[in-house]
């Protein structure tokens, strides 16, 4: 059985030995986990956001459990991508597995010049390019609500790889983004795919309290298997104009839903909120993933990818 997947890029292409990546901001900066399990068996790691800034946690309530899933609001938790590339890369199997990183910035100049820092590295296959800065009710403008701006944005990014590294959009956190818009803008630019989901917005209430239950503005970011009905929505939405390779995400929890998305016509997955569940949660999904490929008769993801169908009505 070979589920590896081949993604094209400027100057070569890189290859993933499966489609099930880790998903930025639930797997730490990746080191945390070397002892835990044997990283290099994922088909492609992804790192914490990174700002051109060292950043801050959120100094309020950051994470609750809720109904399938949770909710977070981290803030601006994590090392700069300067110091990540100089003190943490270096102990990172690389070679052995692809390692992006997750970028965000209020300017194009900023992300252009982190851009250039990951193509200098020479050890990290690819950048997403985070839908979810500069946040909604700050001074800066969102480049992403304009479809115009997002193409000349990502045409700026996709120069600054040299066609070295992949370059990813990721979707933001908001359920009233017209994804067809996005994709088409960000591939326009020179995107080389898209990832689609980066949670939904959430809220709970301690009723004890008398308090939300997360973030300093009552609402924090969705995630879990609660969303994977919309996420996998989005995604056949996606595939149906994308023209570069599709990365499905949000609320993938088993075996059974990696297959969904790729019969959805994803090209890889990524999974956060499930692999946060417990330390050895992939390990044990890709050997469930090898098990319902093997019964199902599976040699390929070439066989399956995009096979799904609406079916026919009864005849009458």
């Amino acid at each position: 059985m070979d589920l590896s997947v081949t993604v094209p890029m400027g100057v070569g292409s890189v290859t993933f030995k499966n489609p099930v990546m880790s998903a930025a901001g639930t797997f730490g900066n990746i080191v945390e986990y070397l002892d835990v399990f044997d990283i290099t068996r994922l088909g492609g790691v992804v790192a914490n956001s990174f700002l051109p800034w060292q950043g801050e946690p959120n100094r309020c309530r950051r994470f609750a459990h809720t109904e399938s899933g949770y909710l977070s609001a981290f803030g601006i938790n994590n090392m700069t991508l300067d110091r990540f590339i100089a003190e943490v890369l270096p102990r990172l199997p690389a070679e052995e597995v692809p390692v992006f990183v997750n970028i965000k910035a209020p300017t194009r100049a900023q992300l252009v010049d982190m851009i250039r820092a990951c193509v200098e590295s020479g050890r990290i296959a690819g950048v997403e390019v985070n839908g979810n800065f500069p946040y909604a009710g700050r001074d800066e403008p969102s480049y992403w609500d304009n479809p115009q701006q997002n193409e000349e944005m990502f045409r700026a990014l996709s120069a600054a790889t040299e066609g070295k590294v992949l370059l990813w959009s990721k979707a933001a956190t908001s359920a009233k983004m017209i994804i067809e818009d996005f994709v088409s803008a960000s591939e326009r630019g020179g995107a080389d795919g898209t990832v689609l989901f980066n949670a939904i917005p959430g809220a709970r209430i301690d009723i004890e309290r008398r308090t939300f239950a997360c973030g300093s503005t009552g609402f924090g970011g969705y995630s879990g298997s609660g969303v994977k009905p919309f996420a996998l929505w989005r995604c056949v939405q996606a595939v149906s104009i994308a023209t570069r390779p599709v990365i499905g995400a949000g609320g993938i929890t088993t075996a059974e839903d990696v297959v969904e998305f790729i019969m959805a016509g994803a090209h890889l997955v990524q999974i956060g909120a499930a692999s946060m569940s417990r330390p050895d949660y992939f390990p044990r999904l890709l050997d469930d993933l090898y098990a319902l490929l093997e019964r199902l008769g599976v040699r390929s993801l070439d066989e399956i990818r995009g096979c799904a169908r609406a079916e026919a009505a009864p005849e009458t």
